[in-house]
């Protein structure tokens, strides 16, 4: 049976910034895919390099920064090379993003109605009053009460909550094919969180949608996700299904997030931490980037870079102790 070609293929991506010693790579050959329909979860610590990918793939990337590398396949179509022209016809349309900060994203000058409009309008060619209906039902659908007064508001006189449900209900207002949610419940008390995750399996239900979920809660990740990237000092450390990755993490970077996290059955337990801090893409470490704070280094890894290695069960790891197991394994096959 052919296997199911991908919606997305981020292939070998590089991103770089331009700095007075030098450009460094912020995203450092990164690949990864997402099917159709599928939820995909990108984790790992601030600095990792998650929200710049997502940002690269709806070439968002400013300068002092650029693609330095690498294919951003959408259905076919290489994102890197498409024309500005191209990528506003994509944008808000077939691939839509909920930012990290709601504040910065929303114009202070318009009223939130017409901001949410102005992207129906162009991508659905609808009239200015459908465009309205559908802009209040979409609010009414992320669980804001008086939509309509929402509607007529302006983006400061919102809480921060407020805010990020107005850039979910904008987000989702034109059915896209592919949706990058970066953080998109952080502000969102639990009730409503709950509310916005609930809405997104619908949309994949209803729309045969795939999302791409940048978060830190796992607990959102395990409520979610199908399947979960793993991202460290701007590259992929591991890959698996949601539920092998939970049972059994295979890099010590992952097992390290997985044991940090909070349990309900230990609240009374000292919580597990990560020793020291996500390395500037500056001050890279050289060999395995994670080797200073990894509690399984060998004198090897700081010497060695490992690759990402493909393992059973369609997942995937960036570790020497599995280089070295799959090196032995040969030699006595």
């Amino acid at each position: 049976m052919q296997k199911e070609k991908a919606l997305l293929e981020v292939r070998n991506l590089k991103v770089g910034f331009a700095t007075d010693s030098g450009p460094i790579l912020a995203v450092n050959d990164v690949s990864f895919s997402v099917n159709k329909g599928e939820i995909v979860a990108i984790v790992g610590e601030s600095g990792s390099g998650k929200s710049v990918s997502a940002n690269s793939i709806m070439r968002l990337i400013a300068p002092p920064g650029s693609i330095e590398g690498g294919k951003i396949l959408f259905d076919g179509k290489d994102l890197v090379t498409a024309s500005p022209k191209e990528m506003r016809a994509i944008r808000g349309n077939d691939i839509s993003m909920i930012f990290q900060e709601p504040m910065t994203s929303l114009n202070p000058l318009f009223i939130v109605g017409d901001q949410i409009e102005e992207s129906i309008r162009l991508h659905q060619k609808v009239s200015r009053k459908q465009a309205k209906e559908k802009a209040i039902e979409m609010l009414q659908k992320v669980g804001i009460p008086r939509a309509e007064k929402v509607y007529s508001s302006y983006p400061h006189l919102l809480s921060g909550g407020m805010r990020q449900r107005v850039m979910i209900a904008m987000a989702l207002s034109c059915n896209p094919r592919l949706l990058i949610a970066d953080e998109p419940t952080t502000a969102l008390d639990v009730t409503i969180q709950a509310q916005i995750l609930e809405l997104m399996k619908d949309l994949i239900r209803a729309q045969d949608t795939s999302i791409i979920l940048i978060t830190h809660d796992l607990g959102v990740v395990a409520e979610m996700a199908d399947r979960v990237i793993v991202m460290y000092a701007g590259q992929v450390v591991e890959e698996a299904n949601v539920h092998n990755l939970f049972k059994e993490p295979n890099h010590p970077y992952t097992k390290g997030l997985l044991d940090s996290t909070p349990k309900i059955h230990e609240m009374y337990e000292e919580l597990i931490s990560i020793e020291g801090t996500v390395p500037s893409p500056s001050e890279m470490p050289s060999g395995c980037f994670f080797h200073p704070r990894c509690p399984k280094a060998m004198p090897e890894c700081s010497l060695k870079t490992p690759q990402l290695l493909t393992m059973e069960n369609d997942r995937s790891v960036r570790c020497l102790l599995y280089t070295n197991q799959k090196e032995k394994e040969a030699v006595n096959q």
